[in-house]
């Protein structure tokens, strides 16, 4: 699979070692999560983006798989294509 960057609204986590992300879907829909900061790249101003896998092309946009729990639970949604960057 092939990885991107998702554009996203970035907070402090919990620990120092995790980021809460805010994102996006296709329908508007806010989708936050906990990524670990190892992902994040660019992150100004409470911006940034995560490092994601992209699944495939949806009906309209990219679906990709968000970053898991510590328990290897993934998550998966599509986004806008001008959310993403390689």
């Amino acid at each position: 699979m092939q990885m991107a960057e998702l554009a996203a609204e970035l907070a402090d986590g919990m620990f120092p070692t995790e980021v809460v992300a805010e994102v996006s879907d296709v329908d508007g829909r806010t989708v936050t999560f906990i990524a670990p900061s190892t992902r994040v790249v660019r992150r100004t101003n409470g911006r940034g983006q995560v490092r994601v896998r992209v699944v495939q092309q949806g009906s309209r946009g990219l679906v990709v798989e968000l970053p898991g729990d510590v328990y290897g639970a993934v998550r998966y949604i599509e986004v806008p294509l001008s959310a993403v960057s390689n």
